[in-house]
């Protein structure tokens, strides 16, 4: 069994067994398996505790569970307390509505660079494709799969890759598929826990990690991943998370002040 014995895979979740299931059957359909794979929930309730019992019991590596109370969407929490109990000293970070293709991890080996952060692309699952995957619980996704929106993301041509540059700024870097040095994660100390309800947190870490004077490298044609469809979360604290990622940005700050350091 071929092992990266220094990545941790840390997945987000929050009351949803069905996508993280798929989620969790396509990480076991690796090529590559990480050393352990943390699954970062945002209080879920018990059924999600044991659907991670009944994997456990599966997984040829480490699966932990780390839960922090539900107090409503606090994702840059979720994330920080599992990191901190990641060994690896690469974390891959993907969230529970994301399929990934099995040479996903292998792929991520190979991207790593000191002073880089990798970040990745995801085809989309329509809504009455994802509806049928929850019901056979199949995640072998590819090129062909019906139901699929930019399915190119699905190419995998690994040799092409140094070819294709891709954004080097923010745009289109999302946290639901990124990479990188946990010392990395710890110099930028994380996410920022003072954002309140989806949106722009990851905007704002990623811009941290420029300020720290990370660089942004792209896995086109690598690491393909699938986003699995569902309704869009809500936007009312947008306002005040943009404001805060603005004052990152002017600042140029470089940590989180409300970050995973109290956790360590």
């Amino acid at each position: 069994m071929n092992i990266a014995q220094d990545v941790s895979l840390v997945i987000t979740t929050y009351n949803n067994p069905p996508f993280l299931e798929l989620v969790l059957k396509s990480v076991l359909r690796q090529h590559a398996l990480p050393r352990e794979v943390i699954i970062a929930d945002d209080g879920s309730n018990d059924e999600t505790r044991q659907l991670i019992d009944r994997y456990r019991k599966e997984f040829p590596v480490r699966l932990l569970h780390s839960w922090i109370p539900d107090e409503g969407f606090r994702v840059a929490k979720s994330r920080n307390v599992a990191v901190a109990m990641a060994s690896g000293a690469y974390i891959i970070l993907i969230d529970g509505d994301i399929l990934v293709s099995p040479h996903f991890i292998e792929d991520h080996v190979s991207l790593r660079a000191p002073g880089y952060f990798v970040t990745g692309s995801r085809a989309r699952l329509l809504r009455q494709a994802t509806e049928s995957r929850v019901r056979s619980l199949d995640p072998c996704i590819g090129f062909f799969s019906k139901g699929l929106k930019r399915r190119l993301v699905m190419l995998r041509m690994p040799w092409l890759n140094p070819w294709f540059k891709g954004y080097r700024d923010l745009r289109h870097a999302r946290s639901c598929h990124l990479a990188l040095w946990r010392d990395d994660y710890l110099r930028a100390n994380g996410f920022e826990e003072k954002f309140v309800g989806w949106g722009i947190e990851d905007s704002e870490f990623i811009q941290r990690l420029f300020n720290n004077g990370l660089k942004r490298k792209n896995a086109k044609l690598m690491a393909p991943a699938v986003h699995l469809y569902h309704p869009e979360k809500s936007t009312e604290h947008t306002a005040e998370n943009e404001q805060m990622f603005r004052e990152t940005v002017s600042s140029g700050r470089c940590r989180a002040v409300t970050g995973i350091d109290q956790y360590l």
